[in-house]
């Protein structure tokens, strides 16, 4: 599972990332573009090159944190000489983070002594962006002429066989561990922020610190990567920074229309507010993978109850309607339109589907996740067209799961694997909202799909609350069928509903309850 923070504005005046704060001006965002990229890259070639696997045997026995430094900093060697190798044009956004992390960097003669002023000094000359003093002391030559070395050692384990390359890079893991070690526990592990994270780490301040060697500092750090700047690279870099940001810019006013929008619904309720989910994608796959059976099930019962057979005349060929013939015989008119046949009429459908995310039904949250995925799946494939339904979920606030128009894509399959519960049920006040947006659609038929443990909370006559919305909403055409999970309340609010604890339950519950919902088409 790989995470990547992406810039974000924070009151208005400044950029955030990790753990940096910048301007908001367009030589910041250039900035924060370059240091997203590099953590892009840096993950990616992780995943394609790295195998930690092969240094479990050496760290037996050995101090956790000290090896886990040791072996980050060969595997980040080991993984860019890779790309220089490979991937050379993702070289220069890497040495410009360097460059950043070395603005940021505090002297770690400042961060303490032994082991961790050791890590921390290590760390910055392996990468080119270590202090340099005018006479360097003995141990500074020395710790220079040390990384230059290990460079070189996993620069040349890049070019040789498997077995052969494992055997260096433990070697050049084993070195690092004892350079260090003399100096005692290390009570933290230095990384570049832009590189996987081990915890918290005092090296780096949360902004950029003005050096005296600022362009020498820059000119190391790209030569460290065998690399030279050159002239067209900053506008280049430039212009595809402006074009990510004003792809953001769209896509935060596309957001913020649509979060208004169902903040006027909301305004007459007693919800706390509209809140978009960040998301986690990683756990929608996980989910969606390990139900991909019952997913499949429910939508194929479901397919068979939409199928329905109707007769429909008037057609040129088919099955004889006699009375029709007859009646065009005895009239003596030119008409050959005297048959029927049997089709299969679907009725255009909009679905609005609600997940109770409050406190009270924690005790199954990943059943009501796993229900709330199978019910995305079966609307996205049952439901003729994205705009045509929606999701969402809702405690003291209401949260934009899907809206109506967006596409059941990365994003919101994203909001739809973070869904956790937390707070009150303001179950009667989340309906309204639903059903503003529900009826702005065009559809022959309007369903609401409430899953939830039936048990409003919030305020005082909430339950009165939610019988007389549920009567408005039934009043105005829109069908109903609410999910109860692991609890049979919701029976006493809807006259199609199904109960179950288990996503694996929906074919033969949901489709039922489904099937009678049809009836009333």
């Amino acid at each position: 599972m790989i995470r990547l923070p992406t810039p974000r504005p924070v009151k208005d005046k400044f950029y955030a990332l990790q753990g940096l704060y910048t301007d908001q001006d367009e030589s910041s965002w250039v900035t924060l573009w370059r240091l997203f990229k590099a953590s892009l890259y840096h993950t990616a070639l992780h995943a394609a090159y790295s195998d930690f696997g092969r240094y479990a045997v050496w760290a037996k026995g050995k101090d956790l944190t000290l090896a886990t430094y040791s072996v980050s900093l060969v595997e980040d060697l080991h993984v860019t000489a890779q790309a220089a190798k490979r991937w050379p044009g993702i070289l220069p956004d890497i040495a410009h983070a360097n460059y950043i992390s070395g603005l940021r960097a505090t002297d770690p003669a400042a961060v303490g002594r032994g082991s961790l002023r050791d890590a921390a000094s290590l760390l910055l000359a392996v990468w080119g962006i270590g202090r340099r003093a005018k006479d360097s002391s003995e141990e500074e030559r020395k710790r220079e002429a040390f990384a230059s070395k290990l460079r070189s050692t996993v620069n040349a384990a890049v070019n040789m066989k498997a077995d052969e390359r494992k055997d260096l890079l433990l070697s050049a893991t084993h070195e690092v561990y004892f350079q260090v070690a003399g100096g005692g526990r290390l009570p933290e592990i230095p990384f570049l922020p832009h590189t996987e994270a081990h915890g918290e780490t005092s090296l780096f301040d949360s902004k950029l610190v003005e050096r005296p060697d600022d362009a020498a500092l820059l000119d190391s750090a790209y030569q460290t990567l065998g690399l030279t700047r050159g002239a067209g690279e900053q506008k280049l870099m430039k212009q595809e920074a402006t074009d990510a940001y004003l792809d953001m810019q769209t896509n935060n006013d596309r957001l913020s229309m649509m979060k208004s929008a169902y903040e006027s619904l909301a305004a007459t309720t007693r919800l706390e507010g509209v809140e978009i989910p960040q998301g986690d994608y990683g756990m929608f796959l996980r989910v969606k993978s390990a139900l991909s059976g019952p997913i499949s099930n429910v939508k194929n019962q479901l397919r068979q109850v939409r199928n329905v057979l109707d007769e429909t005349g008037g057609h040129e060929g088919g099955q004889l309607d006699l009375p029709e013939a007859m009646q065009v015989v005895a009239s003596k008119a030119r008409r050959s339109d005297v048959f029927v046949r049997l089709e299969n009429v679907h009725k255009e459908e909009a679905w609005a589907i609600m997940i109770d995310a409050s406190k009270s039904i924690s005790s199954f949250s990943h059943e009501v996740k796993g229900i709330a995925t199978c019910l995305g799946e079966v609307a996205n494939d049952l439901v003729s067209k994205p705009d045509q339904w929606a999701m969402y979920s809702f405690n003291n606030t209401f949260e934009i799961v899907k809206d109506f128009e967006e596409d059941y894509a990365i994003t919101t399959k994203a909001r739809l694997g973070a869904l956790t519960q937390r707070n009150m049920t303001l179950l009667p006040d989340a309906m309204r909202v639903v059903q503003g947006a529900l009826a702005s659609k065009s559809a022959d038929i309007r369903i609401l799909v409430l899953v939830s443990d039936g048990f409003p909370t919030g305020y005082e006559g909430i339950g009165k609350k939610l019988v007389e919305t549920i009567k408005e909403i039934s009043r105005s055409g829109t069908l109903l069928i609410g999910v109860g999970i692991n609890s049979s309340e919701i029976e006493e609010y809807f006259t199609v509903h199904c109960v179950l604890d288990s996503p694996y339950q929906m074919m033969k519950t949901f489709v039922k309850a489904y099937l009678e919902l049809s009836s009333m088409f």
